[in-house]
This record gives C-alpha cells, structure tokens and sequence, in this order.
C-alpha cells in the first residue's frame, strides 16, 4: 500500500515549518489507515502536498527517523518502521529501562559531572562549551533540531569531558542513545516543548566561575523541564 493512493496531505500555514510539518506528517501516519511497510509520497509530491521547500521536508522525515517512525532506502524511498512513539532500536539495557530510572540515573551523572566540571575545567573545555551552546542556540531558533539535537549531546558530553574523570565519560557517552530519543520524542510533542536555553546558559557560566554548587544546581534543573 502506497500512502500517495490516499488524501492529500493539507498545505502548509505559515508557522514554524518544520513543527507544521511534522505534526502534518504524524497525523498521517498514526491514522488508522496506514500499516507498518508502507511507503510514503515522493520527495517532489510531498513538497508540493505540504507547500514547502526539499530542505524543511528533509528536516522533518530525518526527525522521524531518529525517533524509529520512518526509515529511508536509496532508491527504495520512505517507508512506515513503527506506528508507535516508542522506539524500539536502542542498546538492549535502554531499551528496557523504564524512563524515570532513566531520569534518576541521569540525574546523578549529571550533577556529578557537573561539579567535577566547575572544578577541574581549563580553557579549551571552556571554548568547546561555549561553541556547542551557540550552535544549540542557532539550530533552535533556526528550526534546524537534528544539529540542536546533536549540539545538545555534545554540549553536555563536553561538561563529562571537562570533568577529567574517563569513566564517568564513557557512562555519559553510553547514555547517547537514549538522550537522542528522548530530545526527539519532545521536538515531536511540539506543543509541550519547553526552551531551556537559559538554564543551559546559567549551567555554563558556573562552571566558567568554577561554582560546583551552582553548577550541580542548574544541572538538576535542566532535568525537570521534560
């Protein structure tokens, strides 16, 4: 089955394209007419469907993929994995995990990096820092969420590098999966999504001031806006 042998997708209004198109498409998709396998429109039919450009199109199927909805073949086009939010691909472990002990784990990762961080971060951690958090800023407000997705990861990756400690690091870099799904699933709930650009902003500068507490504080904080 064939999605372009059903309604038309609706044009476009002029909102943020890239949230306009993924709940477009997500109401398309968790209709009840479609099934796993099939396939959607062309790039050219859904850019005429939808009224918008290759680029916003492509931003938004890539979002669909990280979050285990759609899967895109060369020359095979754009077909229907799963029909839930739940995705169903990451490490064993994760995938099991119920999302508060997620949470909690994180959480105490987090404030442990975070403080280790504020205490032991040199200039270049500082620059690296300082780079991601721009580059998360833009991305967001660029509507570009697959490099405000990646500039995120690497934001806080930075915070366990500048730690110096090489387990905790590997611990946070095994949590990247799961953080990539979880930043995807809460871009595709558009309507709930809460901007914590502030918080992310107030985090680096206590740990350019070398302030642990607060450091561990905003850390903490970051985690309750999800």
């Amino acid at each position: 089955m064939n999605i372009s042998s059903k309604k038309s997708f609706s044009k476009v209004s002029h909102r943020k394209l890239v949230d306009e198109v993924l709940e477009r498409l997500q109401e398309k998709i968790f209709s009840d007419e479609y099934a796993i396998g099939d396939r959607l429109p062309t790039e050219p039919q859904l850019m005429e469907e939808l009224g918008v450009g290759r680029s916003t199109l492509r931003e938004s199927i890539k979002i669909l993929v990280h979050a285990g909805i759609l899967e895109v073949r060369q020359g095979q086009g754009t077909r229907i994995v799963s029909l839930s939010m739940v995705q169903d691909s990451f490490e064993k472990r994760l995938q099991d995990a119920n999302i508060d002990n997620v949470y909690e784990a994180r959480n105490m990762l987090d404030k442990e990096v975070a403080m280790l961080a504020a205490k032991r971060r040199n200039e270049e951690d500082l620059l690296l820092l300082k780079g991601y958090l721009n580059k998360r800023k833009n991305a967001l407000y660029e509507g570009s969420y697959l490099e405000y997705i990646d500039a995120d990861i690497q934001f806080h990756l930075s915070i366990a590098k500048a730690s110096k400690n090489q387990v905790l690091l590997d611990l946070y870099q095994s949590f990247v999966p799961v953080l990539r799904h979880i930043l995807t699933q809460l871009i595709l709930n558009t309507n709930n999504y809460q901007d914590n650009s502030v918080i992310h902003e107030k985090l680096f500068q206590a740990i350019l001031n070398q302030n642990a507490e607060e450091a561990q504080t905003y850390a903490i904080q970051n985690l309750e806006l999800k």
